[in-house]
C-alpha cells in the first residue's frame, strides 16, 4: 500500500495506530490494509486506472453476446411465468367453509342427525340441547 500511494511504511504504521485507518490480520498474523480503507482515507491511488465492474454491451465480444442469448432469454421466459404467477394468485380468493355443526332433528320415523352451516344461533341452540 505504502508503494501504491507513495508513502512511508512508517505513515502507515502510525495511521494504523492512530486509528485513522483499519487494519485487519490475515491468515498469518500479519497486519494489512485494505484497498477500499486506503480509498476511504487517502482517495484513489495516483496513476491508478478505474475500470467499470461490470464492460457495457457495445464492449462484449459478439463470441461472448451468442453464448449470453440463451441465458438472456431463459432469464427472459422466467420473468414471465413469475408475472403469470402473481396475476394468478391475485385471482385466487382463500374462502374456508364455515365449520359444521351436527343437529338432531325429530321426524316421525325417528331422530335424524343434520348437519348445517355453524352460525352464533346454531351454536347456540346446540348448547341448549
Amino acid at each position: 500500500m505504502a508503494k501504491l500511494y507513495g508513502l512511508h511504511r512508517s505513515t502507515l504504521h502510525e495511521a494504523v495506530t492512530k486509528g485513522r485507518i483499519t487494519a485487519g490480520l490475515d491468515g498469518k498474523g500479519q497486519k494489512v490494509i485494505d484497498l477500499s480503507e486506503m480509498i476511504r482515507v487517502y482517495g484513489e491511488p495516483s496513476g491508478s486506472t478505474r475500470h467499470s465492474p461490470t464492460p457495457s454491451p457495445d464492449v462484449l465480444p459478439t463470441l461472448a453476446k451468442d453464448a449470453l442469448h440463451p441465458l438472456l432469454e431463459e432469464l427472459r421466459l422466467l420473468r414471465e411465468e413469475v408475472r403469470e404467477l402473481r396475476n394468478s394468485l391475485q385471482l385466487l380468493e382463500h374462502k374456508p367453509a364455515p365449520p359444521l355443526v351436527t343437529k338432531s332433528v325429530a321426524k316421525s320415523s325417528g331422530s335424524e342427525k343434520h348437519q348445517e352451516p355453524a352460525t352464533w344461533a346454531s351454536l347456540f341452540s346446540a348448547l341448549d340441547e
